[in-house]
Order: structure tokens, then sequence, then C-alpha cells
């Protein structure tokens, strides 16, 4: 959005109005308009170093931006990742300056499955920058049941992502909302799209293969976050968590019981959250706890280490 015509005046207003909800109070509010008025210069000091043909591309969490900077190919991309590395979408809140440098941005491409970060965000944002354009890049992707942690209404899970097939489908409708902004390098940004898929299906391939002859096809995570990996590769995910929140007393050892009845020992935890109820658990089937991150930002990579570490277990 290369048109920062947004006044100071309008910005505190629409503030006003996203910030006073649940999440902040009139004195933080005031704090924000206060920093936010200071730094306005800085910011656009900012935006002015960028050449007037750069694209930028905001998304939610760190896997997104492989996907778009592997569309992006060698052209002139910034992307705005609005949860960092090291944070879960689940819990994390921007800070006033990621909000204000949205104002920068082109195209916002939301997951759009649920995750907690856009059900809360995406509607402000929308409504603090009307003229930004949003990709829901999971709009035809069938959700899965989920534990009750991401739309809890739909009660669907919202780790899309988690399934090269589904990346797939991210990547085009990503492909689809750049070129609808920059409709003069189509051609480059659709031949760098192919590309990135034909490399998606190569490590679902080796994934599919490296997966087949486990003798044991029941896995065992803390966060239920691998249902889409586990469909793909015809795994059964047993979750410890329940509905997004520690398991009871009851829910842990019931987990404890079918784990030991399985034989299971490892049990699959993340880095982005607390892995010391994993830890209790892991002490209880005499076992290990195994971190795998679902959102770290080398997407392919990542995939195939996640998929090393079931077989290995």
């Amino acid at each position: 959005m290369k048109n920062f015509s947004l006044k100071l005046k309008d910005l505190k207003i629409s503030l006003k109005k996203i910030f006073t909800g649940n999440f902040f109070s009139q004195g933080f509010f005031i704090f924000l308009v206060s920093f936010l008025l200071l730094t306005s210069g800085c910011i656009n000091s900012t935006l002015d170093t960028h050449g007037s043909d750069d694209l930028t591309v905001a998304c939610t969490i760190p896997p997104q931006e492989e996907f778009i900077r592997a569309i992006a190919g060698e052209s002139n991309i910034s992307v705005l990742v609005m949860v960092p590395p090291g944070a879960s979408p689940h819990t994390f809140e921007p800070t006033p300056s990621q909000i204000a440098e949205l104002e920068q941005a082109d195209l916002y491409v939301a997951l759009g499955s649920g995750v907690e970060f856009e059900n809360r965000w995406i509607e402000r944002i929308r409504e603090l920058y009307p003229e930004l354009t949003i990709v829901n890049s999971s709009r035809t992707i069938p959700l899965l049941s989920g534990s009750g942690h991401g739309d809890e209404e739909k009660g669907t899970d919202p780790h899309v992502w988690m399934s090269l097939t589904n990346a797939a489908t991210i990547v085009r409708e990503t492909c689809e909302g750049i070129v609808e902004i920059e409709p003069g390098r189509k051609d480059l940004y659709e031949q760098n799209r192919d590309t990135y898929l034909e490399q998606l299906n190569q490590v679902d391939g080796l994934i599919h293969n490296s997966l087949q002859d486990l003798s044991s096809r029941t896995i065992l995570v803390y966060h239920p976050s691998l249902g889409y990996f586990c469909r793909d590769y015809d795994l059964t995910q047993m979750a410890a968590e329940e509905a997004g929140h520690e398991p009871s007393a009851q829910g842990l050892a019931d987990v404890i019981t079918r784990a030991k009845t399985l034989g299971i020992t490892f049990i699959f935890a993340e880095p982005e959250t607390s892995t010391r109820q994993a830890e209790t658990l892991a002490k209880e089937l005499n076992g290990t706890v195994i971190l795998i991150s679902p959102l770290a930002g080398n997407y392919l990579e990542n995939m195939q280490e996640i998929a090393q570490k079931i077989a290995g277990h």
C-alpha cells in the first residue's frame, strides 16, 4: 500500500476503535496513540527508503514467508511476518509498531483457517487499513475437526499448513493474490510458483517413503498440530492437550494408559510453548520429549525433519 494518506487524526480515531476492546485499557490506549504519533515520522522515513516499485506482503506465520519468497524469486518483495519466530499464533499479541508497519503492506496473506491470532486481529486490521487487500489462502481447503483451540464455533483444526498438499493450495492462493497486486510480473511469479510446487511434491514423496514402514502408526503429541500431517501419511495423532489447555489429571492418566498400551515412549512437543507438562508425561512413560516446530520458517526442510524424527522413533 504505497498511498500513505492516512492522517494522524484518522489513525488515532481508528486505533481507538480497535485497541479499546478487552485487550487494552483506556490508559494503555493513550500510550499506544502517543507512541504511534511520536514514531509516525520515523515510520514514514523508513518507508521512503523503499523503491516505488517494491511490493510488501504481510502474512501471519514464518512458514508463509518461505512461500512468498519462493513465488517472488529474484523480485524485490518485502515480507512482514506478524507472528515472529519463537512465538505461537495461538497466544501472540502484536506490538503497536507491528500494527503500524502494516501501513506499508500491499497485501496480507491470511491463513484463514481459524488460527487464534487471525481470529483476534484480522477484522481489526481490516478496519484500520480498509484499502489493504487480504487473501484467505486456505479458503478451498476442507478443515479437519479440531480440539477446540482454533475456531471455537466450528471446532476445526487451524494447522492447515502442516500438510504439503494444503501448502500447495496456500501457495497457489498466495500467488494469485500477489499477481492481482502486480499483474505485470504474472508470468514470472507463476513460473516460480510452479517450481516451488514441484519441490513440495518431491518432499511429499520422500516423506511418504520414510513413513510407510513404521511399526506403530500412532504418535503422541502434546499440542495437536499434526492432524493434517497424520491424515496425509496414514498416521494417528494422540494429543495430551485438551481443547487448547493443559490436560486434567484424569485426562493425563488416560493418555498415559493409552500410550503404555501402545508401547509409546516418545512425546512430541513444540519449542514455542512450555514443555513442562510434556516432560511430566514423558517421565511417567519412562520416555523422552522430542521437540518439533510446526512454525519453523524453513518449511520444506522442517517438514522433512519432522518426518525423520517420527520415523526414527
